[in-house]
């Protein structure tokens, strides 16, 4: 008798699945064959075999192939949430020879298994505060050994604070990263209530240097140094954050002196960045954009009208060369839905001891990202952190980046990539 044959063809392409099988059936014709045998012990198998007759007739089926196509949708995108890292967070100063004196700078990073501390907590200097509902404010000594770990450099907006976006450093440092934020002095949220802010051509020439003087005191320090990976550092920033995110990898030509380009720098997020139109007059030319070949990742508001995203982000988008260029648009979303305003209003609006001056800017800034109308400020945290989870892995650990064509992209959301 001749056996009959199966072939299974599996046929896998990314994120969708096609199931292709062939069946080749062969049915021959002919006498039985009888098997027949004893088992005894210690002796083989007696087995006897009647023969074929001389004349054998046999009949082949002709071949058949049945193929079935089966198409798996795309997984709905996951929110990252919290990583497998508890989050420490401590003050570190570091000098700044551009400015001549040192810069405050807050770090985040990622807790050994057991750590405890305090909950961390962000305090403004007029004594109003906020308290980490995740970090702690525990010593470096407390940190994971599983580093070193990739860096991340936040840059804030104008009139911002290091830690104004706390739940965005604070989950990158979940996941596995060392963020670090200064004060960009002359640039703060003390110097916007007391309107003594620097001019804007000297806060811009400063900032992309701030940046670079922190990899370089991050990386000296003693403490902070030991748990970073040298090699895989990026930088991200709000408002004029972004466009100090984007300085940095660019270098500027600023009237106060020129600002170079950092290579140690491997990958950008801008968020609602300023970069103005890409004229001469602007923050930042086509010329300046056109050299940035690091993979970037925009996330911006469809509602900002503070840094809106014509033409902030279509320059960006259309005069960068970064590769790959990923463009995240959160629909409904505004410009201070990239801080924690919106925290900020919910636990200092109704404390009796709250500064009044403070609950006046916190009201007045929130109604851009914490208004009825907008995206609601735990979506917009889900969102932006998911994306940029996602990126910073692909870029520093392999990972797969969310696109359209891994996920479902949520109506929420207007993707773009290149």
């Amino acid at each position: 008798m001749i056996p009959c044959h199966h072939l299974t063809v599996l046929l896998r392409r990314p994120f969708s699945f096609v199931l292709v099988l062939a069946v080749v059936t062969a049915a021959c014709g002919g006498d039985e064959a009888t098997d027949t045998g004893a088992v005894d012990s210690g002796e083989a198998a007696a087995v006897t075999t009647t023969a074929l007759p001389e004349m054998t007739t046999t009949t082949t089926a002709p071949e058949t192939t049945t193929t079935t196509t089966t198409e798996v949708p795309l997984p709905v995108i996951a929110p990252v949430g919290d990583g497998p890292y508890g989050v420490g967070t401590q003050s570190i100063t570091v000098a700044a020879d551009h400015r001549g004196f040192e810069l405050t700078v807050d770090v985040w990073f990622p807790l050994a298994d057991g750590a405890t501390a305090d909950p961390a907590r962000y305090a403004f200097v007029t004594g109003d505060y906020y308290d980490s509902r995740r970090a702690l404010a525990a010593g470096f000594d407390q940190a994971s050994d599983d580093g070193p770990f990739p860096m991340v450099v936040y840059s804030h907006g104008s009139g911002g604070l290091r830690f104004i976006h706390s739940d965005y450093t604070e989950t990158l440092a979940s996941h596995g990263y060392v963020v670090v934020a200064p004060d960009h002095a002359g640039n703060t949220a003390v110097e916007r209530v007391l309107g003594n802010a620097d001019p804007s051509d000297v806060i811009a020439y400063n900032r992309p240097l701030d940046v670079i003087a922190v990899i370089d005191g991050a990386l000296a320090d003693r403490s902070v140094g030991p748990l970073v990976d040298a090699e895989s550092i990026a930088v991200t920033g709000h408002s004029f954050g972004g466009f100090t995110t984007y300085a940095v990898a660019a270098g500027t030509d600023n009237p106060n002196g020129v600002t170079p380009v950092d290579p140690r720098v491997d990958a950008l997020i801008p968020l609602a960045p300023a970069v103005g139109d890409g004229g001469d007059d602007g923050l930042l030319s086509d010329a300046d954009l056109a050299s940035i070949e690091l993979p970037t990742l925009i996330i911006v508001g469809t509602d900002d009208s503070t840094t809106p995203v014509d033409p902030n982000v279509e320059t960006a988008w259309s005069s960068s060369s970064a590769s790959p260029h990923y463009r995240v648009e959160l629909v409904a979303a505004e410009h201070q839905s990239f801080t924690d305003l919106c925290d900020y209003l919910d636990v200092l609006v109704d404390r009796e001891d709250a500064t009044p001056l403070v609950v006046d800017v916190i009201t007045e800034m929130s109604a851009e990202g914490c208004s009825p109308d907008d995206m609601p400020i735990e979506r917009v945290k889900a969102l932006t952190n998911t994306f940029a989870v996602s990126f910073f892995e692909s870029v520093f650990r392999g990972g797969v980046m969310i696109t359209d064509e891994t996920n479902v992209i949520p109506d929420d959301v207007i993707f773009d990539a290149k």
